[in-house]
Protein backbone atom coordinates (compact mmCIF):
# COMPACT_ATOMS: atom_id res chain seq x y z
CA UNK A 1 0.00 0.00 0.00
CA UNK A 2 1.38 3.44 -0.93
CA UNK A 3 2.29 6.15 1.57
CA UNK A 4 -0.49 8.34 0.11
CA UNK A 5 -3.14 5.60 0.43
CA UNK A 6 -2.15 4.81 4.00
CA UNK A 7 -2.33 8.52 4.78
CA UNK A 8 -5.81 8.84 3.30
CA UNK A 9 -7.00 5.97 5.48
CA UNK A 10 -5.39 7.52 8.57
CA UNK A 11 -6.90 10.88 7.70
CA UNK A 12 -10.40 9.38 7.79
CA UNK A 13 -9.74 7.77 11.18
CA UNK A 14 -8.56 11.04 12.67
CA UNK A 15 -11.47 12.88 11.07
CA UNK A 16 -13.88 10.81 13.15
CA UNK A 17 -12.29 12.40 16.22
CA UNK A 18 -12.47 15.91 14.77
CA UNK A 19 -8.77 16.16 13.87
CA UNK A 20 -7.66 17.72 10.57
CA UNK A 21 -4.43 15.90 9.69
CA UNK A 22 -3.56 18.35 6.92
CA UNK A 23 -3.56 21.20 9.44
CA UNK A 24 -1.51 19.14 11.90
CA UNK A 25 1.14 18.56 9.24
CA UNK A 26 1.17 22.24 8.36
CA UNK A 27 1.65 23.08 12.04
CA UNK A 28 4.45 20.51 12.32
CA UNK A 29 6.42 22.16 9.53
CA UNK A 30 6.33 25.43 11.51
CA UNK A 31 7.65 23.98 14.78
CA UNK A 32 11.06 25.53 15.46
CA UNK A 33 13.85 23.37 16.83
CA UNK A 34 17.35 24.67 17.57
CA UNK A 35 20.05 22.08 16.88
CA UNK A 36 23.11 22.21 19.14
CA UNK A 37 26.29 22.47 17.11
CA UNK A 38 28.47 21.03 19.89
CA UNK A 39 27.39 17.43 19.35
CA UNK A 40 29.31 17.38 16.06
CA UNK A 41 32.78 17.74 17.55
CA UNK A 42 32.37 16.64 21.19
CA UNK A 43 32.29 20.24 22.48
CA UNK A 44 35.82 21.05 21.32
CA UNK A 45 35.29 24.33 19.52
CA UNK A 46 37.82 25.97 17.22
CA UNK A 47 40.03 27.93 19.60
CA UNK A 48 42.90 25.44 19.73
CA UNK A 49 43.58 26.04 23.42
CA UNK A 50 45.33 22.73 23.90
CA UNK A 51 44.98 20.56 26.99
CA UNK A 52 42.45 22.58 29.00
CA UNK A 53 40.21 21.01 31.64
CA UNK A 54 36.66 20.60 30.33
CA UNK A 55 33.60 21.03 32.52
CA UNK A 56 31.69 18.70 30.17
CA UNK A 57 32.05 14.93 29.93
CA UNK A 58 31.77 13.33 26.48
CA UNK A 59 32.23 9.57 26.29
CA UNK A 60 33.09 7.42 23.29
CA UNK A 61 35.63 7.35 20.50
CA UNK A 62 33.56 7.00 17.33
CA UNK A 63 35.58 8.47 14.44
CA UNK A 64 34.78 11.25 11.96
CA UNK A 65 33.95 14.17 14.25
CA UNK A 66 34.01 17.58 12.58
CA UNK A 67 37.39 19.32 12.66
CA UNK A 68 36.50 22.66 11.05
CA UNK A 69 33.56 25.00 10.80
CA UNK A 70 32.92 23.96 7.23
CA UNK A 71 32.78 20.30 8.20
CA UNK A 72 30.51 21.02 11.14
CA UNK A 73 28.10 23.07 9.03
CA UNK A 74 28.07 20.40 6.30
CA UNK A 75 27.15 17.80 8.92
CA UNK A 76 24.35 19.97 10.28
CA UNK A 77 22.99 20.47 6.76
CA UNK A 78 22.87 16.71 6.34
CA UNK A 79 21.02 16.19 9.62
CA UNK A 80 18.50 18.84 8.62
CA UNK A 81 17.82 16.97 5.37
CA UNK A 82 16.11 14.28 7.42
CA UNK A 83 13.97 16.67 9.46
CA UNK A 84 10.65 18.32 8.48
CA UNK A 85 10.90 21.05 11.12
CA UNK A 86 11.77 24.74 10.91
CA UNK A 87 15.46 24.80 11.75
CA UNK A 88 17.63 26.90 14.01
CA UNK A 89 21.25 26.33 15.03
CA UNK A 90 22.49 26.79 18.58
CA UNK A 91 26.17 27.82 18.70
CA UNK A 92 28.61 28.49 21.51
CA UNK A 93 31.14 31.30 21.50
CA UNK A 94 33.97 28.73 21.46
CA UNK A 95 32.97 28.05 17.83
CA UNK A 96 34.23 31.46 16.70
CA UNK A 97 36.42 31.09 13.63
CA UNK A 98 38.88 33.89 14.29
CA UNK A 99 41.54 33.57 16.98
CA UNK A 100 40.38 36.33 19.31
CA UNK A 101 40.08 36.11 23.10
CA UNK A 102 36.77 34.72 24.26
CA UNK A 103 35.98 37.97 26.06
CA UNK A 104 36.67 40.08 22.98
CA UNK A 105 34.38 38.66 20.28
CA UNK A 106 31.92 40.28 17.90
CA UNK A 107 29.66 39.18 15.08
CA UNK A 108 32.54 39.02 12.59
CA UNK A 109 34.02 36.13 14.56
CA UNK A 110 30.87 34.23 13.56
CA UNK A 111 30.63 35.58 10.01
CA UNK A 112 30.74 32.12 8.42
CA UNK A 113 27.91 30.95 10.65
CA UNK A 114 25.76 33.99 9.93
CA UNK A 115 26.25 33.88 6.16
CA UNK A 116 25.52 30.15 6.11
CA UNK A 117 22.36 30.60 8.20
CA UNK A 118 21.21 33.44 5.97
CA UNK A 119 21.75 31.34 2.85
CA UNK A 120 19.74 28.44 4.27
CA UNK A 121 17.11 30.48 6.13
CA UNK A 122 18.15 29.02 9.49
CA UNK A 123 17.72 30.83 12.77
CA UNK A 124 20.64 31.09 15.19
CA UNK A 125 20.72 30.92 18.98
CA UNK A 126 23.81 31.85 20.96
CA UNK A 127 25.71 30.95 24.12
CA UNK A 128 28.82 32.40 25.68
CA UNK A 129 31.03 29.41 26.60
CA UNK A 130 31.80 29.74 30.31
CA UNK A 131 33.86 26.55 30.41
CA UNK A 132 36.93 24.72 29.01
CA UNK A 133 39.21 27.73 29.21
CA UNK A 134 42.37 28.82 31.07
CA UNK A 135 40.42 31.62 32.75
CA UNK A 136 38.21 29.16 34.62
CA UNK A 137 39.23 29.19 38.27
CA UNK A 138 38.60 25.98 40.23
CA UNK A 139 35.54 25.31 38.09
CA UNK A 140 34.26 28.86 38.57
CA UNK A 141 33.66 31.74 36.17
CA UNK A 142 31.33 34.59 37.21
CA UNK A 143 31.01 33.27 40.78
CA UNK A 144 34.77 32.90 41.26
CA UNK A 145 36.40 34.41 44.34
CA UNK A 146 38.98 35.90 41.98
CA UNK A 147 37.92 39.30 40.65
CA UNK A 148 40.05 39.08 37.49
CA UNK A 149 38.30 35.82 36.64
CA UNK A 150 34.87 37.33 37.22
CA UNK A 151 35.70 40.42 35.17
CA UNK A 152 36.90 38.31 32.25
CA UNK A 153 33.67 36.34 32.09
CA UNK A 154 31.43 39.33 32.74
CA UNK A 155 32.90 40.93 29.62
CA UNK A 156 32.30 37.69 27.69
CA UNK A 157 28.67 37.72 28.79
CA UNK A 158 28.22 41.37 27.85
CA UNK A 159 29.71 40.71 24.41
CA UNK A 160 27.39 37.75 23.86
CA UNK A 161 24.39 40.05 24.21
CA UNK A 162 25.75 42.44 21.58
CA UNK A 163 26.59 39.55 19.27
CA UNK A 164 23.08 38.15 19.67
CA UNK A 165 21.45 41.45 18.74
CA UNK A 166 23.70 41.87 15.71
CA UNK A 167 23.02 38.32 14.48
CA UNK A 168 19.29 38.82 15.01
CA UNK A 169 19.34 41.99 12.96
CA UNK A 170 21.23 40.37 10.09
CA UNK A 171 18.97 37.33 9.95
CA UNK A 172 15.81 39.22 10.90
CA UNK A 173 15.15 36.39 13.34
CA UNK A 174 15.17 36.63 17.12
CA UNK A 175 18.23 35.10 18.80
CA UNK A 176 17.88 33.38 22.16
CA UNK A 177 21.07 34.12 24.12
CA UNK A 178 21.50 31.38 26.71
CA UNK A 179 23.62 31.66 29.85
CA UNK A 180 24.83 28.49 31.54
CA UNK A 181 27.60 28.66 34.13
CA UNK A 182 29.11 25.46 35.58
CA UNK A 183 30.14 27.30 38.75
CA UNK A 184 29.92 25.04 41.79
CA UNK A 185 31.94 22.76 44.02
CA UNK A 186 32.54 19.06 44.45
CA UNK A 187 32.09 19.23 48.20
CA UNK A 188 30.02 21.40 50.50
CA UNK A 189 31.24 25.04 50.50
CA UNK A 190 31.74 26.99 53.70
CA UNK A 191 29.29 29.61 52.44
CA UNK A 192 26.79 29.09 49.65
CA UNK A 193 25.71 32.69 50.06
CA UNK A 194 29.19 34.03 49.24
CA UNK A 195 29.21 32.45 45.78
CA UNK A 196 25.60 33.28 45.03
CA UNK A 197 26.19 36.88 46.03
CA UNK A 198 29.10 37.05 43.58
CA UNK A 199 26.98 35.38 40.90
CA UNK A 200 24.20 37.93 41.39
CA UNK A 201 26.66 40.82 41.21
CA UNK A 202 28.14 39.42 38.00
CA UNK A 203 24.72 38.92 36.43
CA UNK A 204 23.77 42.47 37.36
CA UNK A 205 26.84 43.69 35.46
CA UNK A 206 26.13 41.49 32.44
CA UNK A 207 22.53 42.69 32.22
CA UNK A 208 23.18 46.29 33.31
CA UNK A 209 22.63 47.64 29.81
CA UNK A 210 19.00 46.97 28.94
CA UNK A 211 17.94 46.14 25.42
CA UNK A 212 16.25 49.00 23.62
CA UNK A 213 12.78 48.35 22.26
CA UNK A 214 14.33 47.80 18.84
CA UNK A 215 17.07 45.46 20.13
CA UNK A 216 14.52 43.39 22.05
CA UNK A 217 12.99 42.38 18.71
CA UNK A 218 16.20 40.58 17.84
CA UNK A 219 17.55 39.08 21.07
CA UNK A 220 16.40 37.70 24.41
CA UNK A 221 18.46 36.49 27.37
CA UNK A 222 17.71 33.27 29.24
CA UNK A 223 19.32 31.61 32.28
CA UNK A 224 19.89 27.85 32.40
CA UNK A 225 19.99 26.26 35.83
CA UNK A 226 21.30 22.87 36.89
CA UNK A 227 20.87 20.49 39.78
CA UNK A 228 24.49 19.30 39.84
CA UNK A 229 27.40 18.55 37.54
CA UNK A 230 30.54 16.47 37.41
CA UNK A 231 32.84 18.24 39.86
CA UNK A 232 29.91 20.20 41.30
CA UNK A 233 27.97 17.40 42.96
CA UNK A 234 27.44 19.20 46.27
CA UNK A 235 26.78 22.76 45.14
CA UNK A 236 25.81 24.65 42.00
CA UNK A 237 25.60 28.41 42.41
CA UNK A 238 23.05 28.81 39.59
CA UNK A 239 20.40 26.52 41.04
CA UNK A 240 16.81 26.36 39.82
CA UNK A 241 15.53 28.50 42.67
CA UNK A 242 18.26 31.09 42.24
CA UNK A 243 17.74 31.61 38.51
CA UNK A 244 13.98 31.57 38.65
CA UNK A 245 14.01 34.23 41.36
CA UNK A 246 16.59 36.29 39.47
CA UNK A 247 14.72 36.00 36.18
CA UNK A 248 11.41 37.09 37.67
CA UNK A 249 13.02 39.99 39.48
CA UNK A 250 15.06 41.22 36.51
CA UNK A 251 12.90 40.46 33.48
CA UNK A 252 15.19 37.76 32.12
CA UNK A 253 14.03 34.49 30.55
CA UNK A 254 14.58 30.89 31.62
CA UNK A 255 15.98 27.78 29.94
CA UNK A 256 14.76 24.42 31.18
CA UNK A 257 17.10 21.56 30.36
CA UNK A 258 15.32 18.22 30.74
CA UNK A 259 18.53 16.65 32.07
CA UNK A 260 19.11 19.26 34.77
CA UNK A 261 16.51 18.12 37.29
CA UNK A 262 15.93 15.14 39.55
CA UNK A 263 15.17 12.07 37.39
CA UNK A 264 11.59 11.93 38.71
CA UNK A 265 10.83 15.61 38.04
CA UNK A 266 8.69 16.47 35.02
CA UNK A 267 9.71 19.44 32.90
CA UNK A 268 6.36 19.09 31.13
CA UNK A 269 4.70 19.95 34.44
CA UNK A 270 6.97 22.97 34.92
CA UNK A 271 6.12 24.73 31.65
CA UNK A 272 2.70 26.02 32.63
CA UNK A 273 4.04 26.86 36.11
CA UNK A 274 6.73 29.17 34.73
CA UNK A 275 5.61 30.43 31.31
CA UNK A 276 2.85 32.76 32.57
CA UNK A 277 5.48 34.70 34.51
CA UNK A 278 8.45 34.82 32.12
CA UNK A 279 8.36 36.26 28.63
CA UNK A 280 11.08 34.09 27.14
CA UNK A 281 11.33 30.36 27.73
CA UNK A 282 13.70 27.96 26.02
CA UNK A 283 13.86 24.20 26.36
CA UNK A 284 17.00 22.13 26.09
CA UNK A 285 15.71 18.66 25.32
CA UNK A 286 18.07 15.95 26.43
CA UNK A 287 17.80 12.41 27.80
CA UNK A 288 19.35 11.87 31.16
CA UNK A 289 19.91 8.31 32.34
CA UNK A 290 20.51 8.26 36.10
CA UNK A 291 22.14 11.69 35.84
CA UNK A 292 22.58 14.53 33.34
CA UNK A 293 24.16 12.13 30.86
CA UNK A 294 22.98 13.86 27.66
CA UNK A 295 21.96 10.71 25.82
CA UNK A 296 20.51 11.11 22.31
CA UNK A 297 16.88 12.20 22.39
CA UNK A 298 14.46 9.41 21.46
CA UNK A 299 10.70 9.20 21.16
CA UNK A 300 10.04 8.20 24.76
CA UNK A 301 7.31 9.09 27.24
CA UNK A 302 9.23 12.09 28.61
CA UNK A 303 9.53 13.65 25.16
CA UNK A 304 5.90 12.96 24.29
CA UNK A 305 4.75 14.44 27.60
CA UNK A 306 6.79 17.55 26.85
CA UNK A 307 5.37 18.02 23.35
CA UNK A 308 1.84 17.25 24.50
CA UNK A 309 2.07 19.91 27.19
CA UNK A 310 3.36 22.43 24.64
CA UNK A 311 0.48 21.60 22.30
CA UNK A 312 -2.20 21.73 25.01
CA UNK A 313 -0.85 25.07 26.21
CA UNK A 314 -0.62 26.40 22.65
CA UNK A 315 3.07 27.17 23.21
CA UNK A 316 4.62 25.99 19.94
CA UNK A 317 4.84 29.59 18.69
CA UNK A 318 6.04 30.93 22.02
CA UNK A 319 8.80 28.56 23.18
CA UNK A 320 12.07 27.80 21.42
CA UNK A 321 12.80 24.08 21.59
CA UNK A 322 16.51 23.31 21.57
CA UNK A 323 18.24 19.94 21.58
CA UNK A 324 21.19 19.29 23.88
CA UNK A 325 22.95 15.94 23.84
CA UNK A 326 26.35 14.55 22.92
CA UNK A 327 27.26 10.92 22.41
CA UNK A 328 30.62 10.03 20.90
CA UNK A 329 29.90 6.29 20.92
CA UNK A 330 27.84 6.58 17.72
CA UNK A 331 27.88 8.55 14.46
CA UNK A 332 27.33 12.14 15.55
CA UNK A 333 25.47 13.27 12.43
CA UNK A 334 23.09 10.34 12.63
CA UNK A 335 22.61 11.13 16.33
CA UNK A 336 21.41 14.60 15.34
CA UNK A 337 19.01 13.09 12.78
CA UNK A 338 17.63 10.66 15.35
CA UNK A 339 17.05 13.46 17.85
CA UNK A 340 15.45 15.78 15.30
CA UNK A 341 13.14 13.07 13.97
CA UNK A 342 12.17 11.90 17.46
CA UNK A 343 11.29 15.46 18.42
CA UNK A 344 9.30 15.94 15.22
CA UNK A 345 7.43 12.66 15.70
CA UNK A 346 6.52 13.55 19.28
CA UNK A 347 5.41 17.02 18.17
CA UNK A 348 3.25 15.51 15.41
CA UNK A 349 1.69 13.00 17.78
CA UNK A 350 0.83 15.86 20.13
CA UNK A 351 -0.59 17.98 17.29
CA UNK A 352 -2.77 15.05 16.21
CA UNK A 353 -4.20 14.51 19.66
CA UNK A 354 -7.98 15.19 19.81
CA UNK A 355 -7.40 17.42 22.82
CA UNK A 356 -10.82 19.01 22.53
CA UNK A 357 -12.52 15.68 23.30
CA UNK A 358 -10.35 15.12 26.36
CA UNK A 359 -11.15 18.62 27.61
CA UNK A 360 -14.86 18.03 27.02
CA UNK A 361 -14.84 15.04 29.32
CA UNK A 362 -12.85 16.91 31.94
CA UNK A 363 -15.19 19.89 31.98
CA UNK A 364 -18.11 17.50 32.47
CA UNK A 365 -16.34 15.85 35.38
CA UNK A 366 -16.12 12.58 33.45
CA UNK A 367 -12.61 11.60 34.50
CA UNK A 368 -13.18 7.94 33.65
CA UNK A 369 -13.65 8.59 29.96
CA UNK A 370 -11.03 11.31 29.99
CA UNK A 371 -8.45 8.65 30.84
CA UNK A 372 -10.07 6.15 28.46
CA UNK A 373 -9.73 8.60 25.56
CA UNK A 374 -6.13 9.49 26.44
CA UNK A 375 -5.22 5.82 26.21
CA UNK A 376 -7.16 5.21 22.99
CA UNK A 377 -5.56 8.15 21.23
CA UNK A 378 -2.07 6.75 21.81
CA UNK A 379 -2.69 4.08 19.19
CA UNK A 380 -4.11 6.13 16.34
CA UNK A 381 -2.16 5.71 13.05
CA UNK A 382 0.27 8.60 13.60
CA UNK A 383 3.10 6.90 11.70
CA UNK A 384 1.12 6.94 8.45
CA UNK A 385 0.69 10.70 8.85
CA UNK A 386 4.40 11.01 9.65
CA UNK A 387 5.51 9.18 6.53
CA UNK A 388 3.21 11.29 4.39
CA UNK A 389 4.50 14.50 5.98
CA UNK A 390 8.06 13.48 5.11
CA UNK A 391 7.07 12.63 1.55
CA UNK A 392 5.69 16.15 1.08
CA UNK A 393 9.21 17.49 1.71
CA UNK A 394 11.03 14.71 -0.18
CA UNK A 395 12.60 13.49 3.07
CA UNK A 396 13.73 9.89 3.31
CA UNK A 397 11.41 7.49 5.14
CA UNK A 398 12.29 4.42 7.20
CA UNK A 399 15.10 2.29 5.81
CA UNK A 400 15.80 4.88 3.13
CA UNK A 401 16.75 7.35 5.87
CA UNK A 402 19.09 4.82 7.46
CA UNK A 403 20.68 4.13 4.07
CA UNK A 404 21.09 7.86 3.41
CA UNK A 405 22.97 8.39 6.66
CA UNK A 406 25.17 5.37 6.03
CA UNK A 407 25.99 6.71 2.58
CA UNK A 408 26.91 10.09 4.09
CA UNK A 409 29.33 8.36 6.45
CA UNK A 410 30.82 6.24 3.68
CA UNK A 411 31.12 9.03 1.11
CA UNK A 412 32.10 12.00 3.24
CA UNK A 413 32.91 11.26 6.88
CA UNK A 414 35.41 8.49 6.24
CA UNK A 415 37.66 11.00 4.47
CA UNK A 416 38.34 12.49 7.94
CA UNK A 417 40.34 9.48 9.10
Amino acid sequence: MSIKKRYEDAKEIYKKYGVDTDKAIEALFKVQVSLHCWNGDDIQGFEGLGDVLSENVVTGSYPYKARTGDELRKDIDQAFKLSPLTHRVNIHSMYAERQNPRNDLNIEDFRNWVDWAKKNDYGIDFNASFFTHPMMNNGMSVASLNKDTRDYWIKAGQDSRKISVDIGKELNKKVINNFWFPDGSKDVPASRLRYRTLLKESLDEIFKEKYSEEEAKYAADVLESKLFGIGSESFVAGSHDFYLAYALTNGVGITMDTGHYHPTESVADKISAVKPFVKDLMLHVSRGIRWDSDHVVIQDDHLLDLMTEIKRGNYFDDIVIGLDFFDATINRVTAWAIGLRATAKAALQALLEPTHLIEEKELKGDFTNRLFLMEEFKNLPMNDVWNYALSLKDISVGQDAIDEMQAYEDNFLKDRE
